[in-house]
Protein backbone atom coordinates (compact mmCIF):
# COMPACT_ATOMS: atom_id res chain seq x y z
CA UNK A 1 0.00 0.00 0.00
CA UNK A 2 1.10 3.57 -0.51
CA UNK A 3 2.31 5.60 2.43
CA UNK A 4 1.03 9.20 2.29
CA UNK A 5 2.99 11.33 2.78
CA UNK A 6 6.63 10.42 3.39
CA UNK A 7 8.97 13.36 3.99
CA UNK A 8 12.58 12.91 2.96
CA UNK A 9 15.18 15.04 4.69
CA UNK A 10 18.19 13.82 2.74
CA UNK A 11 18.66 13.23 -0.98
CA UNK A 12 21.94 12.22 -2.55
CA UNK A 13 22.77 11.26 -6.12
CA UNK A 14 25.56 9.29 -7.67
CA UNK A 15 26.57 9.51 -11.28
CA UNK A 16 28.94 8.38 -13.94
CA UNK A 17 32.31 7.29 -12.66
CA UNK A 18 35.52 6.87 -14.58
CA UNK A 19 36.06 3.30 -15.72
CA UNK A 20 39.47 3.47 -14.08
CA UNK A 21 37.81 3.23 -10.66
CA UNK A 22 36.67 -0.36 -11.08
CA UNK A 23 37.23 -1.07 -7.38
CA UNK A 24 34.09 0.97 -6.69
CA UNK A 25 31.76 -1.60 -8.28
CA UNK A 26 29.31 -2.98 -5.75
CA UNK A 27 27.43 -1.82 -2.65
CA UNK A 28 28.73 0.46 0.11
CA UNK A 29 27.11 1.33 3.43
CA UNK A 30 27.79 3.73 6.28
CA UNK A 31 26.09 5.81 8.98
CA UNK A 32 25.85 9.58 9.00
CA UNK A 33 25.97 10.88 12.58
CA UNK A 34 24.08 14.19 12.62
CA UNK A 35 23.77 14.59 16.38
CA UNK A 36 20.22 13.61 17.32
CA UNK A 37 19.78 11.67 14.08
CA UNK A 38 21.88 8.81 12.73
CA UNK A 39 21.09 7.89 9.15
CA UNK A 40 22.14 4.71 7.39
CA UNK A 41 23.16 5.26 3.78
CA UNK A 42 23.88 2.65 1.11
CA UNK A 43 25.40 3.39 -2.28
CA UNK A 44 25.25 1.09 -5.31
CA UNK A 45 27.75 1.32 -8.18
CA UNK A 46 27.42 -0.58 -11.47
CA UNK A 47 29.82 -0.52 -14.41
CA UNK A 48 27.99 -0.30 -17.74
CA UNK A 49 29.60 0.26 -21.14
CA UNK A 50 32.74 1.69 -19.60
CA UNK A 51 30.94 4.08 -17.24
CA UNK A 52 29.70 3.78 -13.70
CA UNK A 53 26.11 4.44 -12.78
CA UNK A 54 24.78 4.38 -9.27
CA UNK A 55 21.99 4.93 -6.82
CA UNK A 56 21.59 5.56 -3.12
CA UNK A 57 19.30 4.32 -0.37
CA UNK A 58 18.43 5.99 2.92
CA UNK A 59 16.65 3.09 4.69
CA UNK A 60 15.87 5.03 7.87
CA UNK A 61 13.81 7.44 5.77
CA UNK A 62 12.28 4.81 3.50
CA UNK A 63 14.10 6.24 0.47
CA UNK A 64 15.42 3.65 -1.98
CA UNK A 65 16.82 3.67 -5.49
CA UNK A 66 17.63 7.40 -5.69
CA UNK A 67 19.04 7.85 -9.19
CA UNK A 68 22.65 8.80 -9.89
CA UNK A 69 23.48 12.42 -10.74
CA UNK A 70 27.17 13.42 -10.92
CA UNK A 71 30.40 11.97 -9.55
CA UNK A 72 34.04 12.75 -10.30
CA UNK A 73 36.77 10.23 -9.58
CA UNK A 74 40.31 9.43 -10.57
CA UNK A 75 40.23 5.95 -9.12
CA UNK A 76 41.64 7.10 -5.78
CA UNK A 77 39.58 10.17 -4.87
CA UNK A 78 35.83 10.49 -5.17
CA UNK A 79 33.72 13.66 -5.22
CA UNK A 80 29.92 13.35 -5.23
CA UNK A 81 27.79 16.47 -5.69
CA UNK A 82 24.10 17.25 -5.55
CA UNK A 83 23.86 20.96 -6.23
CA UNK A 84 20.08 21.26 -5.76
CA UNK A 85 20.36 19.96 -2.20
CA UNK A 86 23.67 21.70 -1.50
CA UNK A 87 25.33 18.34 -0.78
CA UNK A 88 28.89 17.25 -1.42
CA UNK A 89 30.56 13.98 -0.45
CA UNK A 90 34.32 13.68 -0.87
CA UNK A 91 36.20 10.50 -0.08
CA UNK A 92 39.36 8.56 -0.67
CA UNK A 93 39.37 4.88 -1.55
CA UNK A 94 41.45 2.86 0.92
CA UNK A 95 42.10 -0.62 -0.41
CA UNK A 96 39.03 -2.09 -2.07
CA UNK A 97 36.64 -2.06 0.88
CA UNK A 98 36.65 1.40 2.48
CA UNK A 99 35.68 4.90 1.33
CA UNK A 100 36.79 7.38 3.99
CA UNK A 101 35.18 10.73 3.46
CA UNK A 102 33.30 13.86 4.50
CA UNK A 103 29.66 14.74 3.92
CA UNK A 104 28.89 18.45 3.53
CA UNK A 105 25.50 20.12 3.45
CA UNK A 106 25.21 23.84 4.01
CA UNK A 107 27.50 24.73 6.89
CA UNK A 108 27.55 21.19 8.30
CA UNK A 109 30.57 18.99 7.64
CA UNK A 110 30.24 15.44 8.93
CA UNK A 111 32.46 12.37 8.63
CA UNK A 112 30.96 9.59 6.54
CA UNK A 113 32.86 6.36 5.93
CA UNK A 114 31.40 3.76 3.60
CA UNK A 115 32.32 0.09 3.68
CA UNK A 116 31.69 -2.53 1.06
CA UNK A 117 28.77 -4.83 1.91
CA UNK A 118 27.31 -8.01 0.43
CA UNK A 119 23.60 -7.31 -0.06
CA UNK A 120 22.94 -10.83 -1.33
CA UNK A 121 24.12 -12.17 2.02
CA UNK A 122 21.65 -9.76 3.67
CA UNK A 123 18.78 -11.28 1.63
CA UNK A 124 19.35 -15.02 2.05
CA UNK A 125 16.01 -16.04 0.50
CA UNK A 126 16.76 -14.43 -2.88
CA UNK A 127 16.92 -17.41 -5.28
CA UNK A 128 20.25 -18.42 -6.76
CA UNK A 129 21.05 -20.81 -9.60
CA UNK A 130 20.94 -23.55 -10.59
CA UNK A 131 17.24 -23.30 -11.36
CA UNK A 132 15.69 -26.66 -12.12
CA UNK A 133 12.87 -25.23 -14.21
CA UNK A 134 12.40 -23.20 -17.39
CA UNK A 135 12.37 -19.41 -17.22
CA UNK A 136 11.11 -17.47 -20.22
CA UNK A 137 10.82 -13.75 -20.94
CA UNK A 138 7.37 -12.91 -22.31
CA UNK A 139 5.57 -9.89 -23.75
CA UNK A 140 1.78 -9.42 -23.42
CA UNK A 141 -0.24 -6.68 -25.12
CA UNK A 142 -3.41 -5.16 -23.70
CA UNK A 143 -5.50 -4.56 -26.85
CA UNK A 144 -7.57 -1.84 -25.17
CA UNK A 145 -4.75 0.71 -25.29
CA UNK A 146 -1.74 -1.10 -26.76
CA UNK A 147 0.18 -1.26 -23.49
CA UNK A 148 2.88 -3.94 -23.52
CA UNK A 149 3.50 -5.87 -20.32
CA UNK A 150 6.93 -7.46 -19.99
CA UNK A 151 7.27 -10.41 -17.69
CA UNK A 152 8.83 -13.72 -16.73
CA UNK A 153 7.09 -17.08 -17.00
CA UNK A 154 8.60 -19.91 -14.98
CA UNK A 155 7.56 -23.43 -15.94
CA UNK A 156 8.11 -26.54 -13.81
CA UNK A 157 10.01 -29.52 -15.16
CA UNK A 158 7.93 -32.28 -16.67
CA UNK A 159 5.73 -32.55 -19.70
CA UNK A 160 2.23 -32.35 -18.17
CA UNK A 161 0.17 -29.11 -18.34
CA UNK A 162 0.45 -27.47 -14.94
CA UNK A 163 -1.50 -25.19 -12.66
CA UNK A 164 -0.49 -21.54 -13.10
CA UNK A 165 -0.61 -18.49 -10.86
CA UNK A 166 -0.28 -14.84 -11.89
CA UNK A 167 1.41 -12.58 -9.32
CA UNK A 168 -0.10 -9.08 -8.91
CA UNK A 169 1.85 -6.36 -7.12
CA UNK A 170 0.64 -3.84 -4.57
CA UNK A 171 0.20 -0.10 -5.10
CA UNK A 172 2.86 2.05 -6.68
CA UNK A 173 4.81 1.38 -9.86
CA UNK A 174 6.63 -1.88 -9.17
CA UNK A 175 8.73 -4.33 -11.11
CA UNK A 176 7.88 -7.99 -11.64
CA UNK A 177 9.76 -9.05 -8.49
CA UNK A 178 7.93 -6.45 -6.34
CA UNK A 179 11.42 -5.27 -5.35
CA UNK A 180 11.38 -3.35 -2.08
CA UNK A 181 14.32 -2.57 0.22
CA UNK A 182 16.37 -5.06 -1.84
CA UNK A 183 13.87 -7.78 -1.02
CA UNK A 184 12.39 -9.49 -4.10
CA UNK A 185 9.32 -11.25 -2.69
CA UNK A 186 7.75 -12.18 -6.03
CA UNK A 187 11.04 -13.74 -7.21
CA UNK A 188 11.08 -15.74 -3.97
CA UNK A 189 7.44 -16.79 -4.47
CA UNK A 190 7.90 -17.68 -8.14
CA UNK A 191 10.95 -19.81 -7.42
CA UNK A 192 9.33 -21.58 -4.46
CA UNK A 193 6.09 -22.40 -6.29
CA UNK A 194 7.68 -23.41 -9.59
CA UNK A 195 9.97 -25.86 -7.80
CA UNK A 196 6.77 -27.43 -6.46
CA UNK A 197 5.08 -27.93 -9.80
CA UNK A 198 3.22 -24.62 -10.26
CA UNK A 199 3.88 -22.33 -13.22
CA UNK A 200 4.19 -18.63 -12.34
CA UNK A 201 3.77 -15.48 -14.44
CA UNK A 202 4.92 -12.16 -13.04
CA UNK A 203 5.02 -8.89 -15.00
CA UNK A 204 6.40 -5.39 -14.58
CA UNK A 205 3.67 -2.85 -13.81
CA UNK A 206 2.80 -0.24 -16.42
CA UNK A 207 5.77 2.10 -16.75
CA UNK A 208 8.07 -0.13 -14.68
CA UNK A 209 10.94 -2.26 -15.92
CA UNK A 210 10.37 -3.14 -19.57
CA UNK A 211 6.61 -2.56 -19.61
CA UNK A 212 5.13 0.39 -21.47
CA UNK A 213 2.16 2.51 -20.43
CA UNK A 214 1.60 5.57 -18.28
CA UNK A 215 1.49 4.73 -14.55
CA UNK A 216 0.11 8.18 -13.67
CA UNK A 217 -3.22 7.32 -15.28
CA UNK A 218 -3.41 3.71 -14.04
CA UNK A 219 -5.95 2.59 -11.45
CA UNK A 220 -6.95 -0.65 -9.73
CA UNK A 221 -9.43 -1.17 -12.59
CA UNK A 222 -6.65 -0.73 -15.18
CA UNK A 223 -4.52 -3.29 -13.37
CA UNK A 224 -7.43 -5.75 -13.40
CA UNK A 225 -7.74 -5.31 -17.16
CA UNK A 226 -4.03 -6.09 -17.48
CA UNK A 227 -4.47 -9.18 -15.30
CA UNK A 228 -7.24 -10.40 -17.60
CA UNK A 229 -4.81 -10.08 -20.52
CA UNK A 230 -2.29 -12.20 -18.62
CA UNK A 231 -4.95 -14.88 -18.12
CA UNK A 232 -5.75 -14.83 -21.84
CA UNK A 233 -2.06 -15.21 -22.65
CA UNK A 234 -1.58 -18.20 -20.33
CA UNK A 235 -4.57 -19.94 -21.94
CA UNK A 236 -2.61 -19.98 -25.22
CA UNK A 237 0.32 -21.83 -23.67
CA UNK A 238 0.25 -25.64 -24.08
CA UNK A 239 2.34 -26.04 -20.91
CA UNK A 240 -0.52 -24.56 -18.84
CA UNK A 241 -3.76 -26.25 -17.81
CA UNK A 242 -6.24 -23.55 -18.84
CA UNK A 243 -8.78 -24.74 -16.25
CA UNK A 244 -6.34 -24.20 -13.36
CA UNK A 245 -5.22 -20.57 -13.78
CA UNK A 246 -5.47 -18.31 -10.75
CA UNK A 247 -4.24 -15.06 -9.22
CA UNK A 248 -2.08 -14.16 -6.24
CA UNK A 249 -2.17 -10.52 -5.20
CA UNK A 250 -0.24 -8.75 -2.48
CA UNK A 251 -1.74 -5.67 -0.81
CA UNK A 252 -3.65 -3.75 -3.51
CA UNK A 253 -2.85 -6.75 -5.70
CA UNK A 254 -5.44 -8.63 -3.63
CA UNK A 255 -8.08 -6.10 -4.70
CA UNK A 256 -6.91 -6.45 -8.31
CA UNK A 257 -7.20 -10.24 -8.03
CA UNK A 258 -10.76 -10.15 -6.64
CA UNK A 259 -11.84 -7.52 -9.18
CA UNK A 260 -10.45 -9.65 -12.01
CA UNK A 261 -12.01 -12.85 -10.68
CA UNK A 262 -15.43 -11.18 -10.37
CA UNK A 263 -15.35 -10.40 -14.11
CA UNK A 264 -13.50 -13.51 -15.34
CA UNK A 265 -15.37 -16.68 -14.33
CA UNK A 266 -12.51 -18.83 -15.67
CA UNK A 267 -10.30 -17.81 -12.72
CA UNK A 268 -9.79 -20.98 -10.66
CA UNK A 269 -8.50 -19.43 -7.43
CA UNK A 270 -7.40 -16.23 -5.70
CA UNK A 271 -4.69 -15.94 -3.07
CA UNK A 272 -4.93 -12.62 -1.22
CA UNK A 273 -1.83 -11.65 0.74
CA UNK A 274 -2.69 -8.66 2.95
CA UNK A 275 -5.40 -7.67 0.50
CA UNK A 276 -8.28 -5.31 1.32
CA UNK A 277 -11.65 -6.47 2.59
CA UNK A 278 -12.97 -3.00 3.49
CA UNK A 279 -13.19 0.35 1.64
CA UNK A 280 -9.99 2.02 0.53
CA UNK A 281 -10.61 5.24 2.50
CA UNK A 282 -11.07 3.20 5.69
CA UNK A 283 -7.78 1.36 5.05
CA UNK A 284 -5.77 4.55 4.51
CA UNK A 285 -7.34 6.31 7.49
CA UNK A 286 -6.49 3.35 9.75
CA UNK A 287 -3.00 3.16 8.25
CA UNK A 288 -2.22 6.79 9.03
CA UNK A 289 -3.68 6.44 12.53
CA UNK A 290 -1.76 3.35 13.60
CA UNK A 291 1.53 4.56 12.14
CA UNK A 292 1.21 7.94 13.86
CA UNK A 293 0.46 6.20 17.15
CA UNK A 294 3.43 3.83 16.86
CA UNK A 295 5.68 6.78 16.06
CA UNK A 296 4.60 8.49 19.27
CA UNK A 297 2.24 11.20 18.04
CA UNK A 298 -0.02 12.54 20.84
CA UNK A 299 -3.64 11.38 20.67
CA UNK A 300 -4.90 14.96 20.33
CA UNK A 301 -2.83 15.43 17.18
CA UNK A 302 -3.91 12.05 15.84
CA UNK A 303 -7.55 13.13 16.24
CA UNK A 304 -6.83 16.34 14.29
CA UNK A 305 -5.01 14.36 11.61
CA UNK A 306 -7.92 11.93 11.24
CA UNK A 307 -10.41 14.78 10.82
CA UNK A 308 -8.19 16.47 8.25
CA UNK A 309 -7.76 13.24 6.29
CA UNK A 310 -11.52 12.61 6.29
CA UNK A 311 -12.10 16.04 4.77
CA UNK A 312 -9.35 15.62 2.18
CA UNK A 313 -10.55 12.13 1.27
CA UNK A 314 -14.07 13.52 0.79
CA UNK A 315 -12.67 16.03 -1.69
CA UNK A 316 -10.81 13.31 -3.58
CA UNK A 317 -13.94 11.12 -3.71
CA UNK A 318 -16.12 13.98 -4.97
CA UNK A 319 -16.77 15.00 -8.57
CA UNK A 320 -14.40 17.97 -8.34
CA UNK A 321 -11.73 18.41 -10.99
CA UNK A 322 -8.16 17.52 -10.11
CA UNK A 323 -7.19 21.19 -9.86
CA UNK A 324 -10.13 21.91 -7.54
CA UNK A 325 -9.15 18.98 -5.30
CA UNK A 326 -5.56 20.24 -5.06
CA UNK A 327 -6.57 23.82 -4.27
CA UNK A 328 -9.19 22.92 -1.65
CA UNK A 329 -6.92 20.34 -0.02
CA UNK A 330 -4.16 22.94 0.15
CA UNK A 331 -6.52 25.38 1.89
CA UNK A 332 -7.50 22.69 4.42
CA UNK A 333 -3.86 22.08 5.28
CA UNK A 334 -3.26 25.83 5.59
CA UNK A 335 -6.16 26.04 8.04
CA UNK A 336 -4.71 23.09 9.96
CA UNK A 337 -1.48 25.09 10.30
CA UNK A 338 -3.42 28.05 11.71
CA UNK A 339 -3.33 30.04 8.45
CA UNK A 340 0.25 31.01 9.16
CA UNK A 341 1.84 33.15 6.48
CA UNK A 342 3.85 31.07 4.03
CA UNK A 343 5.89 32.04 0.99
CA UNK A 344 4.76 31.41 -2.55
CA UNK A 345 7.42 28.72 -2.85
CA UNK A 346 6.19 26.98 0.31
CA UNK A 347 2.62 27.05 -0.94
CA UNK A 348 3.66 25.61 -4.27
CA UNK A 349 5.45 22.82 -2.43
CA UNK A 350 2.31 22.17 -0.37
CA UNK A 351 0.22 22.06 -3.54
CA UNK A 352 2.64 19.54 -5.00
CA UNK A 353 2.18 17.33 -1.93
CA UNK A 354 -1.60 17.65 -2.22
CA UNK A 355 -1.55 16.60 -5.88
CA UNK A 356 -1.50 12.94 -4.78
CA UNK A 357 -5.15 13.35 -3.76
CA UNK A 358 -6.01 14.30 -7.34
CA UNK A 359 -4.31 11.24 -8.86
CA UNK A 360 -6.60 8.80 -10.71
CA UNK A 361 -5.21 5.90 -8.67
CA UNK A 362 -5.98 7.38 -5.25
CA UNK A 363 -9.39 8.75 -6.25
CA UNK A 364 -10.39 5.28 -7.47
CA UNK A 365 -8.89 3.41 -4.52
CA UNK A 366 -10.52 5.61 -1.86
CA UNK A 367 -13.94 4.70 -3.26
CA UNK A 368 -13.10 1.06 -3.92
CA UNK A 369 -15.23 -1.26 -1.75
CA UNK A 370 -14.47 -5.01 -1.91
CA UNK A 371 -17.98 -5.70 -0.60
CA UNK A 372 -19.31 -4.60 -4.00
CA UNK A 373 -17.34 -7.27 -5.89
CA UNK A 374 -16.72 -10.16 -3.48
CA UNK A 375 -20.25 -11.62 -3.91
CA UNK A 376 -19.40 -12.08 -7.59
CA UNK A 377 -16.21 -14.05 -6.90
CA UNK A 378 -16.98 -17.74 -7.48
CA UNK A 379 -13.50 -19.32 -7.26
CA UNK A 380 -11.48 -20.86 -4.41
CA UNK A 381 -9.98 -18.24 -2.06
CA UNK A 382 -7.02 -18.21 0.31
CA UNK A 383 -6.82 -14.97 2.34
CA UNK A 384 -3.74 -14.33 4.49
CA UNK A 385 -2.45 -11.52 6.67
CA UNK A 386 -0.10 -10.86 9.58
CA UNK A 387 -1.27 -9.47 12.91
CA UNK A 388 1.49 -6.82 12.89
CA UNK A 389 0.53 -5.39 9.52
CA UNK A 390 0.43 -1.58 9.92
CA UNK A 391 -0.78 -0.93 6.37
CA UNK A 392 -3.78 -3.28 6.01
CA UNK A 393 -5.33 -4.23 9.33
CA UNK A 394 -5.52 -8.01 9.54
CA UNK A 395 -8.70 -8.50 11.61
CA UNK A 396 -11.15 -6.20 9.80
CA UNK A 397 -9.90 -6.95 6.28
CA UNK A 398 -9.79 -10.73 6.68
CA UNK A 399 -13.27 -10.66 8.18
CA UNK A 400 -14.44 -8.41 5.35
CA UNK A 401 -13.23 -10.95 2.80
CA UNK A 402 -14.84 -13.82 4.70
CA UNK A 403 -18.18 -12.03 5.00
CA UNK A 404 -18.18 -10.76 1.42
CA UNK A 405 -17.83 -14.18 -0.21
CA UNK A 406 -21.12 -15.99 -0.76
CA UNK A 407 -21.62 -19.59 0.31
CA UNK A 408 -20.93 -21.97 -2.57
CA UNK A 409 -20.89 -25.77 -2.33
CA UNK A 410 -17.48 -27.30 -3.08
CA UNK A 411 -15.56 -24.05 -2.89
CA UNK A 412 -12.44 -23.87 -0.72
CA UNK A 413 -12.24 -20.68 1.35
CA UNK A 414 -9.37 -20.47 3.83
CA UNK A 415 -8.61 -17.42 5.99
CA UNK A 416 -5.51 -17.28 8.17
CA UNK A 417 -3.79 -14.64 10.31
CA UNK A 418 -0.15 -15.18 11.27
CA UNK A 419 1.30 -13.92 14.55
CA UNK A 420 4.22 -11.46 14.51
CA UNK A 421 4.21 -10.96 10.72
CA UNK A 422 4.11 -7.55 9.01
CA UNK A 423 2.67 -6.36 5.71
CA UNK A 424 5.43 -8.14 3.79
CA UNK A 425 4.91 -11.34 5.83
CA UNK A 426 8.24 -10.92 7.59
CA UNK A 427 8.73 -11.71 11.27
CA UNK A 428 9.04 -8.29 12.86
CA UNK A 429 8.99 -6.22 16.05
CA UNK A 430 6.75 -3.21 15.37
CA UNK A 431 5.39 -3.75 11.88
CA UNK A 432 6.42 -0.24 10.79
CA UNK A 433 7.66 0.13 7.21
CA UNK A 434 11.00 1.42 8.54
CA UNK A 435 11.72 -2.16 9.66
CA UNK A 436 11.24 -3.76 6.26
CA UNK A 437 14.74 -3.09 4.98
CA UNK A 438 16.38 -4.05 8.28
CA UNK A 439 14.92 -7.57 8.28
CA UNK A 440 16.86 -10.33 6.52
CA UNK A 441 13.80 -12.49 5.94
CA UNK A 442 11.87 -11.76 2.74
CA UNK A 443 8.80 -13.96 3.34
CA UNK A 444 8.06 -16.26 6.25
CA UNK A 445 8.83 -19.88 5.24
CA UNK A 446 5.55 -20.92 6.89
CA UNK A 447 3.60 -18.65 4.56
CA UNK A 448 5.41 -19.98 1.50
CA UNK A 449 4.72 -23.56 2.55
CA UNK A 450 1.04 -22.84 3.28
CA UNK A 451 0.46 -21.24 -0.13
CA UNK A 452 2.10 -24.11 -2.03
CA UNK A 453 0.29 -26.76 0.01
CA UNK A 454 -3.11 -25.04 -0.40
CA UNK A 455 -2.67 -24.70 -4.18
CA UNK A 456 -1.55 -28.28 -4.67
CA UNK A 457 -4.41 -29.54 -2.49
CA UNK A 458 -6.93 -28.05 -4.94
CA UNK A 459 -6.23 -30.90 -7.38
Amino acid sequence: MKLHPISLFLLLALGALSASAQALTGDWSGRLDAGQARLSLTFHFTLHEGRYTGSMDSPDQGAYGIEADSVVTDGHRLSVCLSKAGIRYEASLEGDSLLRGTFTQGTARLPLDLRRVDLLAMRPQTPRPPFHYRSEEVSITNPQDGTTLAGTLTLPAGGQPSRAVILLTGSGTQDRDETLFHHRPFFVLADYLTRRGIAVLRCDDRGAGHSTGNPSTATTRTAADDAACMIAYLKTRPEIDSTRIGLLGHSEGGAIAFLTAAHCPEVDFVVSMAGPGVRGDSILLWQNTVMSRLEGMPESKIASLRQLLREVYALAESGLTGEEVIERATRLYEQQMGNKAITAAQRQQLRQQMSVFASPWLRYFLRFDPQDILPGVECHVLALNGDRDTQVEAASNLEGIRQGLREKPGRQVTVKCYPELNHLFQHCTTGLFTEYGQIRETISPEVLADIAAWLNALD
